[in-house]
């Protein structure tokens, strides 16, 4: 398995850890922006942990974007996640 599906796979695991799996309930944005948050942290750390470059950091967002449609998230939410994984988890080397 290459960086990149592993990075996929423990993203995944780590947003629904941080994100309650109930899509029916409509979290606040003060939830949301926790939860997002507490992703972020999870992200770094998996990126830090697997020595991810430009272009595992790419190919594993796209996985997981990918997954997170076959998990049943609207497409609007996925989007929303994975931009901010990118600007705010895999944009800079911190």
């Amino acid at each position: 398995m290459s960086k990149a599906s592993a990075a996929a796979l423990e993203l995944n695991k780590a947003f629904a850890l941080c994100v309650p799996a109930n899509q029916k309930k409509r979290m606040s944005e003060v939830e949301w922006s926790r939860s997002l948050e507490k992703f972020h942290g999870e992200a770094r750390a998996i990126r830090q942990k697997l020595s991810l470059g430009p272009i595992a950091r790419a190919m594993a967002t796209y996985h997981f974007q990918k997954l997170l449609l076959k998990g049943g998230f609207e497409a609007s939410i996925v989007r929303k996640v994975v931009f901010s994984l990118v600007l705010n988890a895999f944009a800079a080397k911190a």
